[in-house]
């Protein structure tokens, strides 16, 4: 009798433990994730069908994300605002695709001698960037969080060498967010073309330079072919991050381990797809170098000069946009400037160094 007593509660306790689960199970959350870039490109679509497969898998189902490439679902520069309105519930882009709604947004992904991609997730995760995001975007009805940095960019893509300032006065350059807006005081025509057609913008003479990502991006969309002057490194897109963004119902819809799930999946998306693009533009600047009629450079003095000091006067309109513009400008470049003199100590003097033991 007490055996068989036993055996009854024994029997019945995983019916009591498995009730959360099903209760969960039953609670489906399907998710539309919109992209800006061609499904499978290198890095950037290869990111978000990662991240939409480990949230689907993490959560055994209950989050099924289904990811749309450019122009599947809506416009390439129209994710955000499809998110915001509930017509997808996540985006996969970049700050600076979206900074014509808002410059500050650009900051999250490129700014004028800012943060780099390993400084960039310090100032997120530990200095207070996250909340600054969340203060700037949740009362857009997002919830976002940073996917990865490319690193230090190209600066861009010439089909003309650049001798000084005046050889790019005039000139109609793929470009956006905050690096456009300086560029268009020193005299350039900048223009945001969704990276599907920036090759045949260039192509046709419609531009006559343009930047996209870094080496591995930039040979997979083959810019070499049509353009051969390439410079680096970038003064803006030194983080070149990508974000992923989340409707702040379909967010709050989520349980509690469901958004941990979504956090997590956020966090290891954004070191994988940084060591991603780091490894595949070792790869792919090997082959630049090894290609006849290209010539890889840097840009002349005068105009990293006039870049500097255009910069700051971008910088400074925007700090003068609002209370919270001012307090973000601050708080972002106060932490530049901190590991700009960690790093002279520390990085720079070592790099140096580490240079000369392979000569």
């Amino acid at each position: 009798m007490k055996r068989r007593a036993l055996l009854g509660g024994a029997a019945a306790a995983p019916l009591v433990l498995g009730a959360p689960l099903v209760a969960r199970a039953q609670a489906q959350h399907d998710w539309k994730l919109v992209t800006s870039v061609p499904k499978g490109l290198p890095g950037l679509g290869v990111s978000a069908q990662r991240w939409a497969d480990r949230i689907t898998a993490m959560s055994g189902g209950a989050i099924k994300v289904t990811l749309f490439g450019v122009g599947e679902l809506v416009p390439p520069f129209g994710t955000q605002e499809a998110v915001e309105s509930g017509t997808a519930q996540a985006y996969h882009g970049s700050g600076s695709w979206f900074s014509g709604r808002d410059i500050a947004h650009a900051f999250f992904t490129a700014a004028p001698f800012g943060l780099t991609f390993d400084e960039m997730h310090a100032w997120m995760y530990y200095g207070g960037g996250q909340e600054l995001l969340n203060e700037f975007t949740n009362r857009r009805n997002l919830q976002i969080f940073i996917g990865g940095g490319s690193g230090v960019q190209t600066a861009g893509w010439f089909k003309k060498e650049i001798k000084s300032l005046d050889d790019l006065k005039g000139l109609n350059f793929r470009s956006t967010g905050l690096q456009a807006e300086v560029q268009r005081k020193l005299g350039m025509n900048p223009t945001s073309v969704p990276p599907g057609e920036i090759f045949a913008a260039l192509q046709s003479g419609t531009l006559d330079g343009a930047e996209w990502v870094g080496p591995a991006n930039d040979l997979a969309f083959g810019f070499q072919n049509v353009a051969k002057y390439m410079y680096a490194p970038t003064f803006s897109d030194v983080y070149g991050g990508i974000e992923f963004g989340v409707n702040l119902q379909a967010w709050e819809a989520l349980s509690d381990e469901q958004r941990m799930i979504v956090e997590v999946a956020s966090e290891a998306e954004a070191n994988r797809s940084s060591a991603d693009t780091f490894h595949s533009n070792l790869l792919a600047f090997e082959k630049f170098k090894a290609m006849d009629g290209l010539t890889i450079g840097t840009l002349p003095d005068d105009v990293w000069e006039a870049l500097r000091n255009t910069s700051r006067e971008v910088v400074e309109q925007v700090a003068e946009t609002s209370e919270f513009h001012g307090r973000f400008v601050k708080g972002y470049y106060d932490y530049v400037e901190k590991s700009t003199k960690y790093k002279h100590s520390y990085d720079t003097d070592f790099l140096a160094r580490r240079e000369k033991y392979f000569s």
